[in-house]
């Protein structure tokens, strides 16, 4: 499988490059500067600088490619750096649309599912932004055709575990936190399962 990685010089963009090499897949790390690299050496990694929100570029990008995982999200809970949840959705879009590329995984929050407990529906009021800024991704993401999965999580660390549980369109109880390295893992297993295409999941760390 050819994978394009967007956000691969995060904290959890590197883990899932590490998980895709690690199970033989060609990956093209999307950054937007060359400094910003992962440092990694493989000879199946190719990198591409470029702005992830630019549909023209993410085109260039996208040829020949079988699927794309988006770890892209706002450092801080801002209208203005939350809004790269959606407009990288809406350049993804345009871009598969335009190359052929049909899987696109992303990530999102646990926020967006009902039944929250009282923690999830304090943090709703206290980051609103997150919240519409990732509902607007995955409406963009639902209405494209495209086979698409969103993982949605809650608190990450970066604990070294690769286990994880994920419940299909509901919340996990005790779903309150995942380690990266699971995520990664994730997202992963996620691409070639057509149980996920069209659904958001949950995903949690296991010993809650």
């Amino acid at each position: 499988m050819k994978l394009v990685v967007l956000g691969a010089n995060g904290r959890t963009g590197r883990l899932v490059l590490q998980a895709a090499l690690a199970r033989g897949m060609a990956v093209t790390a999307v950054v937007r500067s060359e400094d910003r690299a992962p440092d990694l050496q493989d000879a199946r990694l190719t990198l591409a600088v470029g702005d992830p929100c630019d549909p023209a570029f993410l085109a260039s990008v996208f040829s020949g490619q079988d699927a794309v995982i988006s770890t892209l999200g706002g450092r801080w809970p801002t209208k203005t750096a939350t809004s790269v949840y959606f407009r990288s959705a809406e350049a993804v879009v345009h871009a598969a649309s335009a190359t052929g590329l049909k899987r696109v995984l992303v990530t999102s929050t646990t926020l967006l599912f009902p039944g929250q407990a009282l923690l999830g529906t304090v943090l709703r009021v206290v980051v609103p932004n997150v919240v519409h800024s990732a509902v607007r991704m995955e409406d963009t993401l639902k209405l494209s055709g495209l086979d698409w999965t969103s993982a949605r999580v809650g608190f990450l660390n970066d604990d070294a575990v690769s286990e994880y549980r994920a419940k299909r369109n509901a919340l996990l109880k005790g779903g309150t936190a995942v380690p990266r390295s699971a995520l990664a893992h994730s997202l992963i297993d996620a691409l070639d399962d057509p149980q996920t295409i069209g659904a958001a999941y949950s995903v949690a760390q296991t010993n809650t």
